[in-house]
């Protein structure tokens, strides 16, 4: 309030005034930080929650902010001193890194998950927003500011190398008007805040967020991924009725999508990670060796000027596999998924790769069409052998690559099918007569 001194010698519009600006200043909403607050703390809008007995904060940044508030992550070492603790943090995985650096890169539509950051509660508080017109507020959750001294830096807790991805970007990408620099900074990222100082418990939510993380399967995985060529190519096949071996008029109901590998009582004939698999061997061979650069192969042939004729091979190889005995069995309604998997090897993936590749082989090597190529396989015995032990040659196909001889199980690994496959090539040229021209592309026959 003025002074006497000042009333006295204030005119009384003057008084008026600043009677009117006091008022202004004492009804301000609480959510609005005063002049000078504004400008020795860092301000940050959002949404606070509790989760048990901690204060949390959900906002976003944007990437290029963000990484400028984060404390460099270092790895967890539980023998460490208290003091010298850090959060939970695994050591960075340059690779995964790099993975997502490339997916922001090259996708204008891309998501990522929110990053778990911490803050020391002796540096930073949450401001709970009061009396804000036709919001209504809740005890437990609410609007609000982060408030944070300058230069205090948030801790990461789960999301180092989300957080890294941008820095790399950032830190390689300089030119002037960069496309991908520019998408970031109309991005944001997305945090939860959590205000607690003590990196025991930083470490305890690293290891909760994990457990409570359930990692879908591959094959869910794949099938939703639209952006690779192969998973486009598939899905479309499986709506397309002349494909019986995929399920009846369209449906897909013989592919497993939600498990990998479909159980010995399962309906199902094959997982979409098996018959995607299956299909890139058809397609470009085993000559890769890891899935990454796999990929990379088989959707530049789907994508690539002769896309059509890669269709075509892949369509004629699945349309083929569905006419072997067996398999047209089930089609037909004869046989049941689980009966054909009691009675053969032909739903195993290992013996489906072994096929795949074979054909491969025959028909880039020795120019033999697929569906030729797959039909000269009626000539194997695809079942099951009743022996469990001393398992020879004369019993299976298999014996000694997919089959092990001493127990009858299956063998996984891609030794095995290779081997498998080399035997199932030889079946192939002796029948389409292209023995010699293997041989002169160097491929070593069985006798």
């Amino acid at each position: 309030m003025p002074t006497p001194e000042l009333r006295a010698s204030t005119p009384s519009k003057l008084r008026s005034s600043l009677r009117s600006s006091l008022r202004a200043r004492s009804k301000r909403p609480k959510w609005q930080p005063s002049w000078r607050e504004r400008q020795v703390r860092v301000q940050i809008p959002g949404t606070w929650y509790r989760q048990g007995e901690r204060d949390m904060f959900l906002a976003a940044m944007s990437p290029l902010s963000l990484v400028k508030m984060v404390s460099p992550p270092r790895p967890w070492n539980p023998t460490a001193k208290l003091d010298d603790q850090t959060a939970g943090n695994r050591a960075r995985d340059e690779k995964h890194l790099n993975n997502i650096v490339r997916y922001l890169e090259d996708n204008e539509r891309f998501v990522i998950g929110a990053a778990v950051l911490y803050a020391d509660p002796k540096q930073a508080e949450i401001r709970r927003l009061k009396n804000i017109p036709n919001v209504s507020e809740d005890e437990h959750t609410g609007l609000g500011v982060l408030s944070m001294d300058i230069g205090a830096t948030l801790a990461i807790g789960d999301g180092q190398h989300r957080i890294g991805a941008y820095e790399k970007i950032i830190r390689l990408r300089t030119e002037e008007g960069d496309e991908v620099l520019r998408r970031l900074h109309r991005s944001g990222q997305p945090m939860i805040v959590v205000i607690d100082g003590n990196p025991l418990n930083r470490a305890q939510d690293f290891a909760d967020l994990q457990v409570n993380v359930k990692t879908p399967s591959t094959s869910m995985g794949q099938s939703m991924d639209r952006r690779q060529a192969i998973n486009r190519t598939l899905l479309e096949m499986f709506k397309d009725p002349d494909f019986p071996i995929f399920g009846a008029d369209g449906s897909a109901d013989m592919v497993e999508f939600q498990k990998d590998n479909p159980g010995k009582l399962s309906a199902k004939l094959f997982s979409f990670k098996t018959v995607r698999y299956v299909s890139g061997l058809l397609l470009v061979g085993n000559a890769y060796r890891t899935p990454t650069t796999m990929d990379k192969a088989v959707n530049a042939k789907l994508d690539g000027f002769d896309a059509e004729v890669s269709r075509s091979e892949l369509a004629e190889f699945w349309r083929s596999v569905g006419e072997l005995p067996r398999f047209g069995d089930v089609i037909d309604g004869t046989l049941k998924a689980p009966e054909l998997r009691k009675a053969t090897y032909l739903s195993s993936a290992g013996v489906l790769y072994a096929v795949a590749f074979a054909v491969y082989s025959a028909h880039a090597l020795g120019g033999v069409p697929v569906s030729d190529a797959v039909r000269a396989l009626d000539a194997v015995n695809f079942d099951r052998t009743a022996k469990e032990v001393d398992i020879s040659s004369e019993d299976t196909i298999f014996a000694g690559n997919l089959i092990d001889p001493e127990t009858g199980k299956l063998q996984a690994g891609r030794t095995a099918w290779e081997a498998a496959a080399n035997l199932l090539l030889g079946v192939i040229a002796k029948r389409t007569q292209v023995v010699e021209a293997l041989q002169l592309h160097g491929v070593e026959l069985p006798s």
